[in-house]
């Protein structure tokens, strides 16, 4: 399966820029609306993953246009992610990229501040009214880096089509994300990431994927995922991930749930442009939510996956 073809254009300088393209079967996961789930396959096997423009002056920097989210530990571009397969935080728990303005202020070579405006998550044109806000702080050190970003505004429950009569209700989203690694040797670091968000004016789902009836309310979800990740020599090195995530109201994930997992993964790179992972990875929850080939539910579900990064 040929996941994803990443190319970009960057221009540094007091005018700077950047531009992203994505190719592959991962376009259509991390697509905007309202491009994202298109039923046109020659539609969702590509996506504009960043576009933007900016000025920088002295200790500001303003940038409008597409752009990556400040929250969660991974990335959109594999081999900056120490694991094949994406942490649940960073399919659930969190947006990929937003549509909007940032302006940044470094205070020092340590810290920068962080605030914009944009159409909310992963989302080109917005449900209308009020934006949604980003706000962040970002510490880098020699041995500890922390970041800390908070979103909240109006969002949809749905960005398809409620009903004959409209859109899907108008609610507040907001999420609290936090960040940190530890490089604690040369060759061993770790990573912390923790989120906690929620959503108002949506339909509940409980454990079975049900409605629940009453209305409309507020789902909240919050999760905490560790990495280990150690350098063994130049060329092999491995990583352990491990994570919770609880839905309650079901919003993010389709079930109320506790959903678990923990990964092993092991990377060689036979050469610098060349990496190869191999990976095996266990889920597990408190109901059966995944479905075997009979349409049997279980509770737990392992895998294993190979994956082949070429960088140009």
């Amino acid at each position: 399966m040929l996941n994803a073809i990443n190319v970009q254009l960057q221009k540094n300088g007091p005018v700077f820029g950047k531009l992203e393209l994505t190719a592959g079967t991962n376009a259509n996961v991390i697509a905007s609306y309202p491009y994202a789930n298109n039923p046109n396959p020659l539609q969702t096997a590509f996506d504009v993953t960043q576009l933007y423009v900016g000025f920088s002056s002295g200790p500001l920097a303003v940038q409008a246009g597409k752009f990556a989210t400040l929250a969660g530990a991974e990335v959109i571009e594999d081999p900056a992610n120490a694991n094949v397969s994406r942490s649940i935080l960073f399919g659930y728990a969190v947006p990929f990229t937003h549509t909007g303005a940032r302006l940044t202020y470094t205070v020092n070579s340590t810290l920068n501040l962080i605030a914009g405006v944009n159409n909310g998550w992963d989302n080109l044109k917005g449900p209308g009214g009020p934006k949604t806000a980003e706000f962040g702080i970002a510490y880098t050190g020699s041995i500890l880096s922390l970041t800390a970003q908070g979103y909240s505004g109006s969002e949809r429950y749905s960005n398809a089509m409620w009903s004959a009569a409209g859109d899907s209700p108008l609610g507040r989203r907001s999420l609290i994300d936090v960040v940190a690694t530890v490089k604690a040797t040369p060759k061993l670091t770790f990573v912390g990431n923790f989120d906690s968000g929620r959503q108002t004016s949506v339909p509940l789902l409980d454990s079975a994927g049900a409605f629940v009836p009453g209305g409309l309310g507020t789902a909240s979800w919050n999760g905490v995922a560790g990495y280990a990740q150690y350098q063994i020599s130049d060329k092999l090195s491995t990583a352990l991930r491990s994570e919770t995530f609880s839905d309650h109201g079901g919003y993010r994930t389709g079930y109320d749930q506790q959903w678990r997992e923990t990964t092993l993964t092991l990377a060689y790179a036979p050469s610098a442009p060349v990496m190869l992972r191999l990976e095996g990875r266990a889920d597990s929850s408190n109901h059966p939510v995944w479905a075997d080939l009979g349409s049997t539910l279980h509770s737990g579900m392992q895998s294993i996956a190979a994956q082949v990064l070429v960088k140009f």
